[in-house]
Order: structure tokens, then sequence, then C-alpha cells
């Protein structure tokens, strides 16, 4: 099969399910429409952040329109299309023609008979106001994340227009986040993250004969819960000793350098569900500290439920958790091989790209995970 990710490379998922791929004998590319800070590769950079020059536009609608006539199987990331030029201003929602040209290459790739995917990663389909109604414990609140009131004016009803107008024209959808399964209606699937190449990751365990090292990378300290964490360990340090790295506005590869030299990841305390950075460090062989949402549990395979190995947080109890966990440093050799073992099983690229495969060639195919 021809296959395309893109137009972004969100977390790196559509890279490594693309590597992985490309090893069971399938063409497969991840095209951009651009870069970000963070380094995450792509096999074509079609511009620039928001270089809105003619070339550009030139550009980004020739390959959006040869799409169909290079590749069988489209795959979306965060809700966008590649006509849908988020950094030139567009946005869905705000009049018909304009969702007509930000939906073009998913309509003439769906004419022609491509199978179209969609996987959904967090706010580009999180509805704000949603998230604050059902749940006890969110980002999406006043005080919490910086741009709820934002996302409450003007970035829900942006959100649900995707949901309205994308989502419809997609064979099939998936979500990394079990949370978006309360926000999408109609068929869509929990699909787990597969943004490391685990199998070839080396485990580097948590040495328990040293000041104990912790890890925290928040990349929005408002979702993942930062001033709660810090004010925690705070408090904690003068009956724990501990170091603590925080790893912010640092490309991906100088990240997982520092990361290999943690004891601990300590990754959300609001969001409810672990990100890809846990994945990252789990495949290291690094047990990870994070709060997770219960009442989620509806959209997760029970067996990966059942076997999620986490060092569970809460807000509300931050800090007898964290206590519990700095008091014991000697179980977190145990913790971090729990960790490896568990994302070989559910979170490798290889085994993820086997499932998602079955689906290309079957859009009714059943999603097999974990096996």
């Amino acid at each position: 099969m021809k296959i395309l990710h893109g137009p972004a490379n969100v977390g790196n998922q559509p890279w490594t399910l693309s590597r992985a791929e490309r090893s069971l004998g399938h063409k497969s590319d991840v095209v951009q429409n651009y870069g970000t800070w963070i380094g995450y590769p792509a096999d074509r950079t079609l511009g620039a952040y928001a270089k809105n020059s003619r070339w550009t536009r030139f550009v980004r609608k020739a390959f959006s329109l040869s799409i169909p006539m290079k590749y069988d199987v489209i795959h979306y990331y965060f809700g966008r299309t590649f006509s849908l030029w988020d950094d030139f201003g567009m946005a869905l929602g705000r009049s018909p023609d304009e969702d007509r040209k930000a939906l073009r290459d998913a309509v003439w790739a769906k004419r022609m008979g491509r199978r179209l995917m969609m996987t959904l990663q967090g706010c580009d389909v999180r509805i704000a106001e949603v998230s604050d109604d059902r749940n006890a414990v969110t980002m999406c609140r006043a005080g919490a994340c910086s741009a709820y009131e934002t996302c409450v004016a003007s970035l829900d009803a942006t959100r649900r227009a995707m949901i309205s107008t994308v989502l419809p024209l997609m064979d099939r959808v998936f979500f990394l986040n079990p949370e978006l399964g309360h926000m999408i209606p109609g068929p869509a699937e929990f699909l787990p993250y597969a943004n490391v190449d685990v199998m070839n990751e080396t485990m580097s365990l948590p040495d328990p004969g040293r000041r104990l090292r912790i890890v925290h990378a928040p990349s929005n300290g408002g979702i993942k819960g930062t001033p709660l964490v810090l004010a925690a360990l705070e408090r904690l340090k003068k009956h724990y000793d501990f170091e603590l790295i925080l790893v912010e506005n640092t490309p991906h590869a100088d990240a997982m350098k520092i990361y290999r030299s943690a004891d601990l990841a300590i990754d959300q305390v609001l969001l409810g569900w672990y990100g890809g950075f846990s994945v990252e460090m789990m495949a290291m062989g690094k047990p990870v500290a994070v709060y997770i949402r219960e009442e989620d549990r509806q959209f997760v395979p029970p067996r990966m439920w059942d076997e999620l190995p986490f060092l569970r947080l809460d807000p509300r109890t931050l800090d007898d958790d964290l206590a519990r966990i700095l008091s014991r440093p000697e179980t977190l050799v145990e913790a971090g091989l729990r960790s490896r073992r568990f994302v070989e099983r559910w979170h490798d690229p290889l085994k993820i790209a086997k499932a998602l495969a079955a689906i290309y060639q079957d859009p009714k195919a059943a999603l097999v995970l974990g096996e």
C-alpha cells in the first residue's frame, strides 16, 4: 500500500508509525505543511510556519491535489487536512466558502476512492466547556489552562465545526486520549500512542543507589498541572532528598538525552491520561507518576486498562501520593520494568502498524490491539 501521514507531525506519532509501515513493506511517507521548533522529522515539509507567500500557497495546493494520484490511504492528524492552512489563519466554521477550501483535498481524495483516516490527539477535538462540565478534575477550567477562556469563546466552535465537517469524510476515526471519546459522535476508537520505536529504545532503569532524579516536561504547564506539581515537591523537599529536572523549550532529540538520566517521571495531574512523554519514559524503563481519570475507562481495552503500570497521582491528594513514591525508592526498578513490559505490549509501533494496515485494506476490519 501507499500511505500518507500528515499534514502535521504531532507528538511524532505519524513518523514512528510511518517507519514501522515501511518495515512491513509499504510505501509510507510523512508530509507536513510546516515544521515546529520541537524538530520532529518528516519526509517533506511544504513550507515554513506562517510564511504566506504565493510560492508556498502554490506548493501546498499542488501537493494536496496530487495526493490521490500518489497514495491509497491518507491518514490525517489533529483534525486538519492538507488544505486547512491554520498557520495562515484558516479555520473551520466561519463561512461555507472557507470550509470548502479547507476540505478540498479530503473531498477530492474521497471522490477518487481513497481511504481516509483521522487520528485526534487532544485539543484538536476536546471541547473545553464539555470537559469542564463533566469532570471533577480537568485542566479545562478557569485558573488552570491559560487558553480556557479562548476555548470557550471561540475555539470550541471551531472544534465542533471540525467534528461536523471533517470527520464525516473519514472511513475511520481514532483518538489517543480516552476522554475524547465523550466528545466525538458516531463511531470512533481509542488508539494507543505509537510515538516511540520501543524495541530499539535501550533500557536505562532507575538507580536506587543515588540521589533520586525526577524529570517533568511541561510542554504546557497549565495543561499538565505543573504549578501543583512544583508546589507539592517544594513542600516535600524538607523530608525527601531528590533532584528535579524541568525540561522546557527543548528540541526533542536533546530532551530524550535528559530523560535517560532520570529515575522517575512525573507526567501530568489534570489531563486524566498519560501522554507521549510517558511512553518515551516507559520505553526506557522509567516509572511514571500520573493522574488517570477512572471515568474514561470505557474507551480503553479492558486488558490494557488492567495492566496500566503507573504510580497514580491525584491533584486532590498530591502531597500524600508523591510522598508515598518518594519514601520507597527501592520499588522504582520493578516499576520501571513493569513500564517497559507495558509499552512492549501496547505501544510497539510495529504491532500498531500491523493493526492499522488491516484497516487500511478493509475499513470495516476490527482494530486488534495488544497482540
